[in-house]
């Protein structure tokens, strides 16, 4: 095992441990301990079943998917905020350390979603010299736009519905970006989730459906025994839980796995597409001041209460004792 991952190993342990024994930071911050040490440790299998990973084969990738992450998944948070589908409970109250701790959290799901899925399919496909479930694979032929662009506009309505009405198509938002974006990739030179499966190649699909389901129960596992954490909200089937996620909401992790790799390989395209440097600045800024506002709006709207770390030492004091 490589040092990174001795290291993720101990500081997982350590994180489960402080978290029972409420000794901060861990106690507030398990949620980021346990992802960030999953992440290394994964990451190592991966490299020693397939000989190359995320983290030491393509590190530069890595650092660009970090922010990405954070903003991918700010997107669900914009659309939270019409759903209400989900709020935070006992968040730090200091603005410094909260909003580093949301980057910190959501910077976690593409490489968690993606070293997973790589992990997935070596043990369901095996094989090392062919690209992994997390990369993509250029077209060979130029897309077919007559049934794409119906797909396009069919995703596009999908992905309104939930904002127009929250309460009954809510769960159309696990389903309509993948509609609308995955027959844009052909369109950028890469070949889509749909093409591969009209191909008869559907190893990235099991192994990204198989990534987000097993990515969805670590979530909801590690977020139940946290001290911030998040809670459910929603229409009809709320009251049969597994942790704190309703047990049919389970169903909408595998396809977030296929959002994840889509809307990443797109974004990466897109920004290859705006080559000069003013526009690629452009566009990050764009990305930062989408981020803050949905942080100040998660602030207002999505978080139940916030904690100091002041009460939160006080209380483990009182449970320790």
């Amino acid at each position: 095992m490589k040092l990174y991952g001795w290291f993720g190993l101990l500081l997982l342990i350590a994180a489960e441990v402080c978290l029972f024994r409420r000794i901060e930071p861990f106690y507030s911050w398990f949620y980021c301990f346990a992802w960030w040490s999953y992440i290394l440790l994964a990451d190592n299998l991966v490299l020693r079943l397939r000989g190359r990973s995320l983290i030491c084969g393509r590190r530069p990738e890595l650092w660009r998917m970090l922010p990405i992450s954070v903003f991918f998944w700010l997107l669900f948070e914009g659309y939270n905020l019409a759903l209400r589908n989900w709020a935070y409970a006992d968040v730090p109250s200091q603005l410094w350390l909260r909003w580093p701790g949301y980057a910190l959290a959501f910077a976690t799901v593409l490489p968690g979603v993606f070293i997973t899925a790589d992990l997935v399919e070596y043990l369901m496909f095996g094989g090392r010299s062919r690209p992994s479930a997390s990369e993509s694979e250029e077209l060979a032929a130029p897309p077919h736009t007559q049934s794409s662009s119906a797909w396009i506009v069919f995703g596009a309505a999908f992905s309104a519905a939930p904002l127009i009405w929250p309460r009954y198509f809510f769960p159309a938002l696990w389903l309509g970006p993948i509609f609308l974006l995955d027959p844009v990739l052909e369109r950028f030179g890469l070949q889509s989730l749909s093409l591969q499966i009209a191909m008869g190649a559907r190893r990235r699909i099991w192994s990204l459906l198989g990534a987000g389901l097993a990515c969805g129960l670590m979530w909801e596992f590690w977020n139940f025994w946290a001290a911030s954490r998040w809670t459910y909200s929603v229409p009809y089937f709320g009251e049969w839980k597994i942790f704190e996620m309703p047990v049919l909401g389970f169903l909408g992790f595998p396809p977030f796995a296929l959002e994840c790799w889509i809307f990443y390989h797109l974004f990466l395209r897109l920004q290859r597409r705006w080559r000069t440097v003013p526009a690629r600045a452009l566009l990050w800024v764009a990305v930062v001041l989408y981020c803050a506002l949905i942080f100040r709006a998660m602030d207002h709207h999505t978080v139940l209460n916030f904690v100091s770390n002041h009460y939160r030492s006080l209380l483990s004091c009182r449970c320790i004792g």
